[in-house]
């Protein structure tokens, strides 16, 4: 599933969410305040000794120096951090936090997403831990899902309850795994030890605070929104607006998410844009893509020559090369925001526009329909995208507050998580 940030486009995230959807019936169990994590596994019925070992907790004050010269870091995080191998596009530290096992960071340059990269990273580290105890890996669960956020940067949770070995021989753990996705790279850290939820969290997060110490933000508006069905946290979406070097508005977004298929599996999806605006909300040029299970499921790029929009990329592996029917001007997502606060200027109930959406059609524009909704207290705006209908807040600055969409029994709800700035220049 590929979802955009703005207004207009957060409505194209249902186009795909129906194969994400976890069940209607499916119920998470309370939030964890501590990790910022949902609970989908009871506990209750675990032996003691399981629940006094999951309840501990460590504060880490020791600190150390992190330094990589290409990312121009030189700080300190928590935990004594040690780096174990290193190569030009990946870096493994372990960091002692003074318990029996170590958190286990990664940094890559070369990446997947968040979500497909996090995925990975689990399924190898179980792999390592049933050939360390020389047992099979018996049962697995994932144990709690959840969406956070470290100052500007979202972060998504995993964790995983595994049993290797059957009978007296068994052993049980819970896999801890936290993935963030910083301006130049993608960082994931891992622990596998029972507890210590918070001290992992405080590790990670002086881990990434690391890398945003050395970014240089030239955004005039940056917002992250979290993305859940039926109350469950599956993901985020973040967008990024700047004015390049032609004076024109460049808008980068990406969007992470890892949704419950079962009891053990989850599927996972990234993906990524970046695309070019006039000041008038234009749309100058775009190139997209997203990552569904650890495959390409589709890239494109949206250019006008000769007069006519050229697409080209591929999707489910296969070439697509088209010229859109329509040859007018085409609304970007910077325009959207535009639309979003002219409407509520004027005297008109709703207005139309013409938008290259991929995810409904990458070979035609669509016709999008921008609504007021004076009747409903929890919206003002809505938009309409043939048989999708999304209601949202927005404030008069554009600002998109919170919004949801309704599938059948399923509600996928929409909340700012954060935001700098406003989306329309001086």
């Amino acid at each position: 599933m590929k979802f955009n940030t703005t207004p207009i486009f957060l409505a194209s995230l249902l186009l795909t969410s129906g194969a994400l959807a976890p069940s209607a019936n499916s119920k998470p169990l309370p939030k964890d305040n501590a990790h910022n994590v949902v609970t989908l596994v009871d506990l209750k019925d675990f032996p003691s000794w399981f629940h006094e070992a999951i309840n501990r907790e460590k504060s880490v004050k020791k600190k150390s120096s992190l330094k990589i010269k290409k990312f121009n870091i030189n700080e300190k995080v928590l935990g004594k951090l040690k780096l174990q191998e290193s190569s030009d596009t990946t870096w493994y530290y372990t960091i002692d936090i003074g318990t029996d096992s170590p958190v286990e960071c990664y940094v890559f340059t070369e990446f997947d997403g968040p979500a497909n990269s996090l995925h990975s990273m689990i399924e190898n580290s179980l792999s390592a831990i049933a050939e360390l105890n020389k047992k099979p890996l018996s049962s697995r669960y994932t144990s709690a899902l959840g969406v956070g956020l470290v100052g500007d940067t979202p972060y998504l949770a995993l964790d995983t309850l595994y049993s290797v070995g059957e009978g007296k021989n068994k052993t049980s753990g819970i896999l801890k795994g936290l993935s963030a996705a910083t301006n130049n790279s993608l960082q994931i850290c891992t622990h596998n030890e029972l507890g210590y939820k918070k001290a992992f969290l405080n590790v990670f997060t002086s881990f990434i605070n690391a890398f945003i110490a050395s970014e240089e933000n030239q955004e005039f508006f940056e917002s992250v929104f979290v993305m859940s069905i039926n109350d469950l946290p599956l993901g985020y979406a973040r967008e990024k607006y700047a004015l390049d070097e032609d004076g024109d508005i460049v808008l980068h977004t990406d969007s992470a998410m890892l949704a419950p298929v079962d009891a053990s599996s989850v599927a996972r999806s990234d993906s990524g844009a970046r695309e070019w605006s006039m000041k008038d909300g234009s749309m100058i040029n775009k190139v997209s893509y997203s990552i569904e299970n650890n495959i390409l499921a589709s890239s494109f790029s949206l250019e006008m020559r000769d007069s006519k929009w050229h697409v080209s990329g591929e999707l489910q592996g296969k070439p697509v090369n088209a010229v859109l029917e329509h040859n007018n001007w085409l609304l970007s997502g910077y325009g959207s925001y535009l639309a979003a606060i002219e409407l509520q200027k004027s005297d008109k109930i709703s207005e139309s526009y013409p938008m290259w959406v991929p995810e409904a059609d990458p070979t035609s524009a669509l016709k999008v329909v921008l609504s007021k909704t004076p009747k409903d207290p929890t919206a003002n705006l809505k938009i309409d995208m043939g048989p999708m209908v999304m209601k949202f807040l927005a404030e008069k600055s554009g600002i998109f507050k919170h919004g949801t969409i309704a599938q059948g029994p399923i509600t996928i709800g929409l909340q700012q998580l954060y935001v700098k700035g406003e989306p329309q220049l001086p």
